[in-house]
């Protein structure tokens, strides 16, 4: 049995004023209720009122104004972006989908990765590299970071139908995900794995992908595609 995750109070409160927005109840420009009032409808500190308020003006949502309060930010007008197909999840859903590990460990962060995952130094992380495979066909190398405290039996699963990915979002869904393309020359241990025996067949599309839940890593992949397999185009 899974026992469901107790959001903290600020995301609570960052629910309610979102839900308010987004259903039109609160147009651009409404003020909202004030930290004071917030704290006092849902029984916590002012502080915790105030981080929630914070962080929607970060998202965008609203404007503050020292001394008025807080008021429904006008919409940003989206930008033109790309969209990659989910490779993965596509064999998956016709059935096609296995996967190969190739290494699974625990592995102390050295100066270089702690840096890159906002840990520690000889903070231990898990360590996974992987094979995807669309029927008999490899579709994605993947190397992927995760943290222990948010999935411990990470290393524990065999990872045959089920990709990692997709387990940590069933232990912990990800609420924020930041990520990076970029054309890449295979390294000669993703080109073996991925059938690229050729110099001229390792052009590949890299995705580098951060995944956090509650601004508190989940983990860190490197995401590598036979180029051949996409083509980018961009939607506004």
């Amino acid at each position: 049995m899974i026992n469901a995750i107790k959001l903290p109070q600020f995301e609570v409160i960052k629910q309610y004023v979102r839900g308010h927005i987004k259903s039109g109840h609160w147009p651009v420009g409404t003020r909202t209720p004030s930290e004071n009032e917030l704290s006092a409808s849902f029984s916590v500190s002012r502080m915790t009122a105030r981080r929630a308020l914070q962080e929607l003006a970060q998202e965008g949502l609203l404007t503050r104004a020292p001394g008025l309060g807080s008021f429904v930010a006008q919409p940003v007008a989206a930008q033109p972006t790309i969209q990659l197909y989910n490779i993965i999840a596509l064999a998956q859903l016709e059935g096609a989908y296995s996967c190969q590990v190739l290494d699974l460990e625990q592995i102390p962060a050295d100066a270089k990765l702690a840096h890159l995952l906002s840990f520690v130094v000889d903070q231990p992380v898990y360590r996974g590299t992987f094979v995807h495979f669309d029927r008999d066909k490899a579709v994605q190398w993947q190397e992927i970071f995760v943290n222990p405290v948010v999935a411990p039996a990470f290393l524990k699963q065999k990872f045959v139908k089920v990709a990692p990915d997709e387990y940590l979002e069933w232990i912990a869904p990800s609420d924020q995900v930041n990520s990076q393309v970029s054309a890449v020359l295979a390294k000669p241990s993703q080109r073996r794995a991925l059938g690229l025996t050729e110099d001229t067949q390792s052009a590949c599309l890299q995705v580098t992908r951060a995944c956090k839940r509650h601004s508190s890593l989940v983990s860190f992949s490197t995401l590598v595609h036979p180029a051949n397999l996409y083509q980018l185009g961009a939607t506004s």
